[in-house]
């Protein structure tokens, strides 16, 4: 599950891990988020609704510097996709579908594909250590894989015997 940021009535702009990322926008950009007069404020104060759409309206306590153009520009990219409504609030999403919508489909399958990342990741490390030749290494691997051409992969590719 992740917050699903549409009117920004439940995060802060600069504090809260919002945009998708692993960090929040005041630790990506501190040197902007120093010179910020908009510091603790909700994302749907940082702008307004238009008729074109949302717009940002973000303000600075000074002018850029030169060499704060780039971060700048790099900021406004980050922020810029991200669209903000007016009438919906934030709310909670299913990651791992698509419609964002919870099915037993979607949540067997993100449970068996981390199961098998886990064992996958496991197996291999220790495989890739032995010391023996790497055609040995690369069958086991196929094996565990389930990637060897037997009768039954053939016949699922549809390869007549």
């Amino acid at each position: 599950m992740v917050w699903k940021v549409e009117h920004g009535d439940k995060f802060k702009f600069w504090e809260d891990n919002w945009t998708g990322g692993h960090t929040q926008l005041s630790e990506k950009y501190p040197r902007l988020y120093s010179i910020s007069d908009q510091q603790n404020q909700l994302i749907q104060h940082m702008g307004v609704h238009k008729d074109t759409g949302w717009e940002w309206d973000l303000k600075w306590r000074r002018p850029l510097f030169d060499s704060e153009i780039d971060m700048a520009v790099s900021f406004l990219q980050e922020v810029e996709g991200f669209r903000i409504r007016a009438h919906i609030g934030d709310h909670w999403m299913r990651e791992a579908d698509s419609s964002g919508q919870y099915s037993v489909r979607s949540a067997y399958s993100l449970l068996r594909q981390h199961v098998a990342e886990e064992v996958q990741v496991e197996e291999f490390r220790e495989l890739w250590k032995l010391k023996v030749p790497s055609k040995v290494a690369v069958f086991a691997w196929r094996l565990l894989k389930d990637k060897l051409p037997t009768r039954d992969n053939l016949r699922k590719k549809q390869i007549d015997l």
